[in-house]
């Protein structure tokens, strides 16, 4: 018996909607996109948070946790970014690391300052 069976089971009101999708657009161009990662956390600045990005092979990951030794508050994330990521993907995922306000509008800055920053 699976979690979700002994979930049900106790409580037969709860009904698992959908698995756990994962939807990624296969970016073909051209970039570094580590590179581009950390252009943007540059620009982003996470508060009391230390990130770590590193290539992944399959899919855009973000994992993290507390850093206690950073005091209150702290905390580390570790960003793989896998060869097809879009430059949009990347830049969704940090700015929601980041916990900007505004994720589009944080999105849509983070491409025109690679783009200037590219001409």
């Amino acid at each position: 018996m699976g979690y979700a069976d002994a979930v049900r089971e106790r409580d037969p009101h709860h009904v698992e909607l959908h698995r756990e999708r994962h939807v990624e657009y296969r970016d073909p161009s051209e970039f570094d996109r580590i590179a581009f990662a950390m252009r943007a956390l540059d620009r982003l600045r996470p508060k009391r948070m230390t990130v770590a990005v590193y290539p992944a092979l399959a899919a855009l990951r973000v994992e993290r946790g507390q850093n206690l030794q950073r005091g209150e508050g702290g905390s580390w994330a570790i960003v793989g970014i896998p060869p097809h990521a879009s430059r949009e993907h990347i830049a969704y995922a940090l700015a929601e690391l980041a916990g900007v306000e505004s994720v589009p509008y944080a999105v849509q800055s983070l491409l025109a300052a690679d783009t200037n920053a590219e001409a």
